[in-house]
């Protein structure tokens, strides 16, 4: 496994849902709500480095999955509006078959893990 990692997140929380954020930090029962919403994202991981990519789920118990870089097939990038304007959305990454083998909402800076997979693999290069 590789030591260094070309990306390495955790979903967004804030950027994700704005106003959910306010409106349940201005409630006692939000706070408590939004520390549960803050373990969550910090129970997911996504890491990208020059050969892999490994998702992480789960703080107590983890559930790993590790895919080849090479082996990629394609990148889904879904965005709503405001995904767009915090620059956030949901990653969904195939190698094979119509089943995403990797998928993790509201990541941070979706783009850069499509170029990021796209710089190494040939199949997922704009065709000009």
């Amino acid at each position: 496994m590789s030591d260094i990692w070309l990306y390495d997140e955790h979903p967004a929380m804030f950027r994700a849902n704005p106003l959910l954020f306010l409106l349940l930090l201005v409630s006692v029962v939000g706070i408590l709500a939004i520390a549960v919403w803050w373990l969550r994202c910090k129970g997911e991981r996504l890491a990208l480095s020059d050969r892999e990519v490994l998702m992480e789920r789960g703080i107590l118990s983890k559930q790993r999955t590790e895919i080849a870089l090479s082996s990629i097939r394609s990148v889904r990038i879904t965005q709503t509006l405001s995904q767009r304007l915090f620059g956030v959305g949901h990653v969904e990454l195939f190698s094979a078959g119509d089943m995403a083998e990797i998928a993790i909402r509201n990541m941070p800076r979706p783009d850069r893990i499509r170029a990021l997979a796209a710089s190494r693999n040939l199949d997922l290069l704009p065709q000009r």
